[in-house]
Formats: structure tokens, C-alpha cells, sequence
């Protein structure tokens, strides 16, 4: 079933639409997660920057959910996370197609980006983790922003 969610996020986004996933019962608070990564987004905007899609999940503390993006070479993207509490460690990591770290969020924080310049067009997976956090569940939102 997580597949199923998994594979429908990455369809959603690959469309450049917006996907909202129901969560479990738990202390997650995917209102502010939105809140917060809609902050991130008003931002990359403001630079000139274009949103293509956005997704929220929920997942465990040491869980990885992964997103299959297609990135195109010439063009600058951020992907932006953002989870719903302070007490969180939320990190990003961008694989190529033949599963080499491409870029990653290294800093202890609740609100990652990775900044990358694809060396080449292709399909390239985004890892979210949530690393560290004190609550069952933590919801958190993604975004891809970009620019020509």
C-alpha cells in the first residue's frame, strides 16, 4: 500500500500538479508543515522562481520516503522540505539514476533544500528523511521550485 501512495506522489508531481496524502493518527500537524514550506515557496517565487509540484507524508522517526523526479540540464532547481515541528531533523538527498549522491541538505533543522544545476538531463531520486525527531510521527512538505 506505502508503494501504491508512493508511486501515485511521484505521478503527481512528475504531472507538475499538487498532491495532499491523508495521514495516520498521530501528533503530526500537516497545517503547519504546509505553512511553513508555503513561507519556502513565497520565497523561491520572489527570486524568480517556478513551483512544478508539492506533497505531504508523514512518516516516522528514521524513515526515508523517496520521490522519482525527472531534472533537465540548463536549468536550476531547489527542492524545499519543511516539517511541522522545531524539535526535528528533516534531511534531503538527491540520487542520479545510477544511485550517486548528487547534492544533500546537511544542516540540523527542521527546514532542508538542496540547491542543484543537473550535470544532465535524466531521472533522478529525491530522499527525504526524517532523521531525528521526538514526536511518533512527523508530517512534512516538499516542493521542486526552478528556473531557466
Amino acid at each position: 500500500m506505502k508503494r501504491i501512495i508512493i508511486l501515485v506522489a511521484i505521478a503527481a508531481l512528475a504531472a507538475g500538479g499538487v498532491l495532499v496524502l491523508p495521514v495516520g493518527n498521530s501528533h503530526a500537524d500537516p497545517e503547519k508543515a504546509r505553512a511553513c514550506l508555503d513561507s519556502m515557496v513565497s520565497g523561491a517565487i520572489s527570486s524568480g522562481m517556478r513551483v512544478r509540484g508539492t506533497d505531504i507524508y508523514s512518516a516516522g522517526p528514521q524513515s526515508a520516503v523517496k520521490y522519482r523526479l525527472t531534472l533537465y540540464k540548463g536549468m536550476s532547481y531547489v527542492l524545499l522540505g519543511c516539517a511541522d515541528g522545531e524539535a526535528v531533523d528533516l534531511d534531503m538527498r538527491l540520487y542520479d539514476d545510477k544511485g550517486e549522491l548528487v547534492s544533500n541538505d546537511k544542516s540540523p533543522d527542521p527546514q532542508p533544500f538542496v540547491d542543484v544545476d543537473p550535470p544532465k538531463t535524466g531521472e533522478y531520486a529525491l530522499e527525504v528523511v526524517v532523521y531525528k525527531s521526538s514526536a511518533p510521527n512527523t508530517d512534512f512538505a516538499v516542493a521542486v521550485a526552478y528556473k531557466y
